[in-house]
């Protein structure tokens, strides 16, 4: 029967072992396990069903969260779905349109990089200047500062490897 289906700990705990079995991050596993619960919580006592799935993305979509964030949840109760065998549950993500390029709020100006830069200095604080100027000239994440070695900085060039892809970074000669 299709009303019997309910997220409970008994499988949110063999979804958890199934997680990690798919050698999914610790950052994915806890992720997913908070958006399914979520979910849990948002259903109460009903049962999990298509009509139940939907309204819960309509609510996330109106609860004011950024498109890329439902995404991100829906991803989570899909693959618990998919676990589960309710394949007939999935939920469609939604449709983005890609930003080729950041909006403006979002980059530093040259007066606050220059601000940053003098505190760090002011302080004394070298290492933070540097790591500051690295991101900043390579545009780099900060996850990614630990393959600016000092091989790459001899020759120029970080093979940064995260997420599962690899690409490299070019260190511009000033900076090296």
């Amino acid at each position: 029967m299709l009303t019997d289906r309910f997220i409970t700990k008994q499988t949110m705990d063999r979804f958890y072992e199934y997680l990690i079995e798919e050698e999914r991050s610790s950052g994915t596993i806890e992720k997913y396990i908070r958006d399914v619960r979520l979910l849990q919580s948002w259903l109460g006592p009903a049962p999990v069903t298509k009509e139940n799935a939907a309204r819960w993305k309509q609510e996330l979509l109106q609860s004011g969260r950024a498109p890329s964030t439902v995404n991100s949840m829906l991803a989570a109760a899909n693959t618990y779905f998919r676990f589960m065998g309710w394949d007939e549950l999935k939920l469609k993500s939604i449709r983005l349109q890609r930003r080729f390029f950041r909006e403006n709020e979002r980059e530093l100006t040259k007066a606050e990089y220059q601000l940053l830069m003098g505190t760090a200095k002011k302080r004394g604080d070298e290492r933070l200047a540097l790591l500051m100027e690295t991101i900043c000239a390579t545009g780099i994440r900060v996850s990614e500062l630990r393959f600016i070695t000092a091989e790459a900085v001899q020759t120029g060039r970080a093979e940064v490897v995260n997420k599962g892809k690899r690409r490299a970074v070019f260190l511009p000669e000033k900076l090296r």
